[in-house]
């Protein structure tokens, strides 16, 4: 049986503060805020191409150049009795780390525990903007998050 990925599962955090972004600490992600209500999110990522063929080739080669990932962008749904959460956590222009646990945690209640594998994403908070309103929907506010400096995309929680 293959694990299931989105609902239920994937957990995002903002966190202040990572030393070493293969090996986040379980006491740094305490120190953060579990972004809670996520109902959708885009992290768009491509590679570059450098092109290795001559002019004389009849194939295109090529090998891989640099990388692009971001921005972020995560749909929240907005909770009036819950502020002191995403709403009041994420502002503008803080710089800090996005860590997504694309599997969830496998702690207690679902807790991030060590071993965990994570993407951790050092990035900078853009403006909160609403989402457009309708009949028969729920308030929901989107947030781009800019990221600044090379992602790590295999991390692995530790205990200390």
């Amino acid at each position: 049986m293959t694990a299931p990925v989105h609902d239920g599962v994937v957990q995002w955090f903002w966190l202040p503060a990572v030393a070493i972004i293969a090996t986040p600490t379980l006491a740094e992600m305490t120190a953060g805020v579990r972004l809670t209500n996520v109902t959708n999110y885009d992290t768009p990522s491509s590679e570059a191409t450098v092109d290795t063929s001559g002019i004389d080739d009849t194939y295109d080669t090529g090998v891989v150049g640099t990388s692009t990932a971001g921005p972020i962008v995560l749909t929240f749904k907005r909770d009036p009795d819950n502020l002191t959460g995403n709403w009041d956590a994420l502002e503008f222009k803080d710089n800090g780390f996005l860590v997504k646990l694309p599997f969830g945690g496998s702690g207690a209640s679902a807790a991030p525990a060590a071993t965990d594998k994570a993407e951790v994403y050092p990035a900078q908070l853009g403006r909160k903007r609403p989402e457009g309103y309708g009949r028969n929907t729920i308030q929901k506010f989107m947030i781009s998050i800019q990221i600044t400096a090379d992602p790590e995309a295999d991390a692995a929680l530790i205990a200390s």
